[in-house]
């Protein structure tokens, strides 16, 4: 966009903008204060950050008390406020808004759900969760305890209809109850931590501030009512998870590899178009690899799979490769010892992440008995 610069704005205006270009290219401007994407061109002038467009909007929700928000291209910029930017910048101001983020806590990035980039923005400035002082403690030892109780909405296993449910985090599984009255003796179901994926489908599910549960091939969904509650059962399930596999006393080499298994949700997810054994039509399918395990589901919000395949060793008889079939470049087969299976995808560079997603499961497959059903 070329600017035409009228009398009546400051002459300034041409050697400001010089200036915030430079301070964009310093290490630390050059993400998102928040979501670390690349090249922000917003500001948030009174905490001195450079943000980019989506978390900038988040920012202007805060308030101006809070947050006093400038696009760095199309606003007019006075001496004062660049001197705070050149003061501060992102790093200075991470030092002080991130300086006890728990390590477990999730630091969301600009792939994660706009829930989870919106409350990492509130705790850092509104609730100043991760700043010095008192303020924010109680939070802190809420996300770090791995304990944590109360009311979810939960999906019904056969419809669409959603009820309240008890719901207890434990350290090593989670438990929902039909009624208050059955805690703690009768749990509906048992969620064991060390095999459940959880990951965030607000997107998925078409329901704000929902989760997904996937444990034993099937898909368990629950809702909280509002965002803030959501992350705090997120990091209270990850502080769980953490110390599950020994995050107390750890290295720091430790620590990252436990970290990494926490963060690990799906390898891949998606639409694939799966053909029937006996080459019969194609249909279409939504795939979770978990682990070593590929489950399809007619739709991603289904309960229960119509099917899966549990992927072992490449010496077992399996293995997985681009084929030639039309349409060339979106047609992969997986090799199992009971079958092959063609699957095409929409795009072709989804065709190379299912690819090597299967690849690395079956390099770190564990020996002993797959297991595989079909749908038909």
């Amino acid at each position: 966009h070329t600017h035409t610069h009228t009398r009546s704005q400051p002459a300034m205006s041409q050697q400001i903008r010089g200036e915030l270009d430079q301070l964009l290219q310093l290490p630390g401007n050059t993400t998102c204060a928040d979501c670390k994407r690349p090249d922000p061109d917003w500001a948030s002038v009174n905490l001195g950050i450079f943000l980019c467009i989506e978390c900038s909007g988040i920012h202007r929700n805060l308030g101006a008390h809070v947050s006093k928000v400038k696009s760095v291209r199309l606003d007019q910029w006075a001496l004062p406020q660049l001197q705070q930017m050149r003061e501060i910048g992102n790093i200075e101001a991470a030092k002080k808004w991130e300086k006890h983020v728990p390590v477990t806590y999730k630091r969301p990035t600009t792939e994660d759900d706009a829930v989870l980039r919106e409350q990492w923005i509130r705790a850092k400035y509104e609730r100043e969760e991760f700043a010095e002082g008192e303020k924010g403690k109680i939070a802190r030892d809420l996300y770090l305890s791995g304990q944590k109780e109360g009311f979810l909405s939960k999906k019904g296993k056969d419809n669409n209809r959603w009820a309240k449910r008890y719901v207890i985090l434990k350290p090593d599984c989670i438990e929902y109850f039909i009624h208050e009255k059955d805690v703690p003796n009768n749990p509906k179901d048992r969620l064991p931590l060390a095999s459940t994926t959880i990951t965030v489908c607000a997107t998925r599910i078409n329901r704000p501030y929902a989760l997904q549960f996937t444990h034993n091939r099937r898909n368990y969904f629950f809702a909280a009512d509002d965002g803030h509650d959501l992350v705090d059962w997120i990091n209270a399930i990850r502080a769980a998870q953490a110390r599950m596999l020994g995050l107390d006393g750890a290295t720091p080499d430790q620590e990252a590899k436990i970290l990494a298994q926490i963060d690990r949700g799906f390898a891949m997810e998606g639409w694939l178009t799966k053909q029937g054994p006996k080459e019969k039509g194609w249909k279409k399918r939504f795939f979770f690899l978990q682990d070593d395990t590929l489950l399809y589901f007619k739709f991603p919000t289904d309960a229960v799979c119509l099917g899966f395949i549990q992927i072992g060793k490449r010496d077992q008889g399996f293995s997985v490769e681009e084929n030639t079939k039309p349409p060339v470049g979106l047609c992969f087969t997986l090799t199992t010892p009971a079958r092959a299976y063609s699957l095409q995808a929409d795009q072709k560079e989804s065709v190379q992440r299912w690819i090597n997603a299967i690849n690395s499961a079956i390099e770190f497959a564990k020996d002993g008995q797959v297991e595989i059903q079909d749908e038909d």
